[in-house]
């Protein structure tokens, strides 16, 4: 069974991201062997990163902060789903990431998911960069939705053609995992 939490990487009460992440939450836990789970950030209440030192050095000491890398570390596999905002992903899902201590995301599986107006191809861009970082296995399928051709008055309606996408997304995230669950 690959354990694989569905981040949900904006924070906004009125943020499109929650029908995207249900989606791809309801598609991975219809692939045989997933058990998918959503870890919104928003629910934590994390404060803007100011640690003493870096993750990398000394786990944060602040509790929302202990609560995420420890939600985190639950899991075997990840899949971010993020909007695009000001051609990156939002801050809040960067300073999620950086109070994680390399532990709870190294030699794990991840598959991106975004969104934005201009199909989220830079958001997911910039994960990677991020992501490599804590020597993820990041998969090469990706998804990439546009809010002008998925959503139908205001609610997330993706083309028929994304569920193949978000399978495919699911399958090579499950393949990953079970290569890197070795090095864990």
């Amino acid at each position: 069974m690959t354990r694989i939490a569905v981040v949900l990487g904006s924070v906004r009460p009125n943020r499109s991201g929650a029908g995207v992440a249900q989606w791809v939450l309801d598609k991975a836990n219809a692939v045989e062997g997933v058990e998918a789970e959503l870890v919104d950030v928003a629910s934590f209440g994390l404060p803007v990163f100011a640690e003493e030192v870096p993750p990398m050095m000394a786990a944060p000491k602040d509790p929302a902060a202990v609560a995420w890398n420890e939600a985190l570390s639950a899991y075997d596999a990840f899949i971010f789903v993020t909007p695009e905002y000001n051609r990156s992903i939002p801050g809040a899902l960067k300073n999620a990431i950086d109070f994680t201590v390399p532990a709870a995301l190294a030699n794990k599986a991840v598959g991106l998911v975004a969104y934005s107006y201009y199909n989220g191809f830079r958001p997911v861009e910039h994960l990677r960069d991020i992501l490599v970082n804590f020597t993820t296995g990041v998969v090469g399928p990706q998804v990439n939705l546009s809010l002008v051709t998925d959503v139908a008055d205001g609610a997330f309606a993706p083309a028929p053609f994304r569920d193949g996408e978000i399978a495919a997304l699911v399958e090579a995230v499950v393949t990953q995992d079970k290569a890197l669950s070795t090095l864990r």
